[in-house]
């Protein structure tokens, strides 16, 4: 499937630009990014509540999002053209908005260059904190269709035969470092591929695979670029911070 649109392809007639470029759990330094400079006329999809909810321990740092505002927030502002989302060099929320499509049957693309490689003209914003919270009124009871197919629940991930793969990075994976989950590990069976290896055009082996990470974001790259190359693979949203929370046990190192 395409994923990826090149910026002299863009076309406002038919694209809808989202500045994806966050700070992770940071929403005052997020926005500082996005009213310092933007592409213009780009929308700024910030991380909570559009990228993920707040923190669940049962369902990991940062959980899916109400799925009906995500969806509300799309058709807001794409006005019936195609989200294009962009990030920072090797960033990973555009790939997440990108999965957040796919999982809703959204067509979505990626553009190619960084946000730091883009030649599109820049522009300053004066979005504030309110206009984030503003986002919480499309939030509804109403599920919109989800294709589960490609999402893998945390039962799937005991028992697959599918490849398995941790985006973390290698010294996470082993347990050598934690800096951000209590314990340190990984999933068992889990095949480690770091995310950032996918910036250098680098795909993991592997057919049909289940992808996590620590919460579900930075996994999201694997993911994209599996889904471009008409791979099979699915993601563990709840990812490694909800697994310890179940299975504290089940844990491998080194």
């Amino acid at each position: 499937m395409q994923v990826w649109i090149d910026e002299e392809e863009l076309d406002y007639s038919k694209h809808q630009l989202f500045d994806c470029r966050n700070v992770m759990d940071d929403i005052e330094a997020s926005l500082a990014l996005y009213n310092k400079h933007h592409i213009e006329h780009a929308i700024f999809a910030p991380g909570y509540p559009v990228l993920y909810d707040h923190n669940k321990p049962e369902e990991g740092r940062h959980p899916l999002p109400n799925l009906e505002l995500f969806k509300s927030f799309i058709e807001k502002y794409s006005q019936h053209t195609i989200p294009v989302a962009y990030d920072t060099d090797k960033g990973f929320m555009a790939t997440r908005f990108f999965f957040l499509c796919d999982i809703l049957g959204i067509p979505c693309l990626i553009m190619k260059q960084s946000y730091e490689e883009m030649t599109i003209a820049k522009s300053t914003g004066d979005m504030t904190i309110e206009d984030i919270e503003q986002l919480e009124t499309l939030r509804s009871i109403e599920e919109p269709h989800v294709n589960h197919d490609l999402i893998a629940s945390r039962d799937e991930v005991r028992n697959t035969t599918s490849t398995l793969i941790d985006a973390r990075s290698n010294k996470r994976f082993l347990g050598e470092e934690e800096p951000v989950d209590l314990q340190p590990g990984r999933i068992p069976g889990a095949v480690n591929f770091s995310y950032e290896k996918i910036f250098d055009n680098q795909l993991p082996d592997a057919d049909e695979s289940i992808v996590y990470c620590g919460s579900g974001l930075s996994a999201t790259p694997v993911y994209t670029a599996l889904r471009a190359a008409g791979k099979k693979v699915k993601l563990y949203p709840g990812s490694y911070s909800e697994w310890i929370f179940h299975h504290p046990e089940q844990i491998e190192r080194g």
